[in-house]
């Protein structure tokens, strides 16, 4: 059983500003070094500073220039096939269209703050309906946002958008189990297939084995009306990312088959 109580305040925007916060205190002096060293700007290790950076920048100024096709990716290929799975679906880089592409190598850190601060805030939403004691619901959005896969994985920055994004699907779920709360789910099944459809199978066995396991735990009580619904609304949710679906096949098969790219010579090679 749910044990938030009904119109209970939130306090979803003190996590998140917390979450922002403890996370710009922790790049900071990273970046103070670096800028110190002569580097301008954030470094940390591996494919980071050899793709994470030279992507966002390049992507910025591809779908600004406009186009299909990429002849600065390896020998050329098709963009949406080269950069959906690290960021042509992600709300994050879309945001960054505001910035000029010659800024983005400095706006990475203030897009990983600001992915910290929504995973933050996502795991307090979920947690809080489970949690009778707010206080506990915080903590466990603080650990959510910092656990060891967020921290290890920076330098696969858009490991942190599937983070960021996953907890507000599965509250969603419950949201749409319990409370009968209808939209909100396929808006976040869509945003998350969107993001990344390879990231999205394995959110999509989790949610199936969280289902059955509220189910069995008497938390879901849900009957052959209400399934029907919540079925429909998964369809609806990976129905709006149609258009978005086809370049999946292939850019599966480009990101096993090409290789990584160079940040020495005047080209990229493919993603992968």
């Amino acid at each position: 059983m749910k044990l938030q109580l009904p119109g209970k305040k939130t306090r979803y925007w003190q996590v998140f500003w917390l979450c922002l916060l403890a996370a710009a205190a922790l790049f900071a002096p990273h970046c103070l070094v670096d800028a110190v060293a002569g580097g301008g700007y954030f470094h940390y290790a591996g494919d980071f500073n050899d793709q994470q950076i030279n992507f966002y920048q390049y992507a910025n100024s591809f779908i600004k220039q406009g186009g299909s096709f990429s002849w600065a990716t390896d020998l050329g290929s098709g963009f949406v096939n080269s950069y959906s799975f690290y960021l042509l679906g992600s709300p994050f880089f879309w945001l960054t269209l505001l910035v000029p592409a010659r800024f983005m190598p400095w706006m990475l850190v203030p897009l990983l703050c600001l992915k910290i601060a929504l995973a933050g805030g996502g795991g307090y939403l979920w947690a809080r309906r489970w949690v009778r004691d707010e206080d506990w619901s915080m903590l466990a959005g603080c650990l959510y946002a910092f656990s060891g896969f967020t921290v290890y994985n920076i330098f696969f920055n858009h490991f942190l958008d599937v983070v960021a994004l996953f907890p507000y699907m599965l509250a969603a779920l419950d949201d749409a189990v319990i409370d009968g709360k209808k939209g909100r789910f396929p808006f976040w099944v869509a945003v998350n297939l969107l993001n990344n459809y390879f990231f999205f199978a394995g959110q999509a066995v989790f949610l199936i084995i969280y289902f059955f396991c509220m189910l069995a735990g008497h938390a879901y009580k849900i009957g052959p009306r209400k399934f029907a619904l919540l079925a429909g609304e998964t369809l609806l949710g990976c129905h709006c990312c149609k258009t978005h679906a086809p370049s999946t096949h292939s850019t599966a098969w480009a990101t096993w088959s090409t290789a990584r790219p160079s940040s020495t010579g005047p080209f990229f090679t493919a993603p992968f």
